[in-house]
């Protein structure tokens, strides 16, 4: 009989615009010096998915990390994944042909941002849910951007899989289809 998961459902806090805008202090020391903050998320991950420290940070987590993805912050984005084990694997539904269906380690996620933004300058990501399953968390998102040569504006929700280890994301797997994403994490909906 299959393990039947449970996931704790977090709403990720709205950040005002002037914190989503730059790098707080906290961020700041962070990027300086990462291994402190690591340890402080191995931590929070070694709490109960039913925490209520756990659930606050995690949400809090999400909404800059995302915020610093769309200022471009990728220097704070890369302190929450693991720089050897990293892997990245984007939606294929969402890819040209010509792009890499994995990407390994920081140079491979600046690589796929730097394409990706060839493409869609504009592009965001606004994490709307968070389930969090221990060591899996899985971010709603709402995607948007323009066609750079187009124009053509684009707009729907990803479901974003990180896997952790240690308070690090370890691989992340992005999907268009939310059943695809749970089965993805061992759920079954």
């Amino acid at each position: 009989m299959a393990q039947t998961k449970v996931a704790t459902r977090i709403v990720p806090p709205a950040l005002s615009e002037r914190w989503a805008s730059r790098r707080t202090l906290d961020e700041r020391i962070r990027v300086r010096f990462p291994a402190p903050f690591q340890a402080i998320g191995a931590f929070v991950y070694r709490l109960s998915p039913r925490s209520r420290l756990r659930r606050w940070a995690i949400g809090l987590q999400i909404s800059r990390v995302y915020a610093a993805a769309n200022r471009r912050d990728f220097d704070l984005v890369l302190t929450f994944n693991d720089p050897a084990l990293y892997e990245f694997h984007p939606s294929v539904d969402l890819l040209p042909p010509d792009m890499d269906r994995v990407y390994r380690g920081h140079d491979g996620y600046r690589e796929f941002w730097r394409l990706w933004l060839e493409a869609f300058e504009d592009i965001r990501w606004d994490p709307e849910e968070i389930l969090d399953f221990g060591d899996k968390a899985l971010v709603t998102t709402q995607q948007s951007a323009h066609g750079l040569g187009s124009g053509v504006a684009v707009s729907e929700p990803v479901f974003q899989l990180f896997t952790m280890r240690r308070g690090m994301v370890i691989r992340q797997e992005d999907f268009l289809d939310r059943a695809q994403a749970l089965a993805a994490a061992g759920v079954r909906e």
